[in-house]
């Protein structure tokens, strides 16, 4: 996706949650597109239609320079954009949370366990009163 485009996507989602419709005019758009961009209606017109065409933006009309539509969802980078360190940081908080899981898990079943000994004590201390 460029520049352009993404600028598009991005000002449609500061103005909307995913698929509320919205009317923008063009001059809005234009507002988001990057310093270096060519500031025309054909590559605004080009940049909707991709993201129409990508599944990211469903256009309901587009007449004059208004401009209705709903972004469906957001863009996210490939994988391969990413750097090393970037995708080393995720690994290092899944084993965390690997590490964590044993110890609330285990907290948790000696609290049942706890909690089911201490109501059967009750019961069998209640229905000794009783008879």
């Amino acid at each position: 996706m460029d520049k352009i485009a993404c600028s598009v996507l991005d000002k449609f989602f500061s103005l909307s949650t995913n698929g509320k419709y919205v009317v923008v005019s063009a001059d809005e758009l234009f507002e988001n597109f990057p310093s270096d961009a060519e500031f025309s209606e054909r590559e605004l017109k080009a940049a909707v239609d991709a993201l129409v065409a990508e599944g990211y933006l469903d256009l309901k009309y587009r007449g004059g320079e208004m401009y209705c539509a709903a972004p469906l969802k957001k863009y996210t980078p490939p994988v391969e954009d990413c750097t090393l360190a970037e995708q080393a940081q995720p690994q290092a908080e899944t084993a965390e949370r690997k590490e964590k899981k044993p110890k609330t898990t285990l907290a948790v079943f000696f609290a049942a366990f706890a909690g089911g000994a201490a109501g059967s004590m009750l019961i069998v201390l209640l229905s000794a009163l009783i008879a």
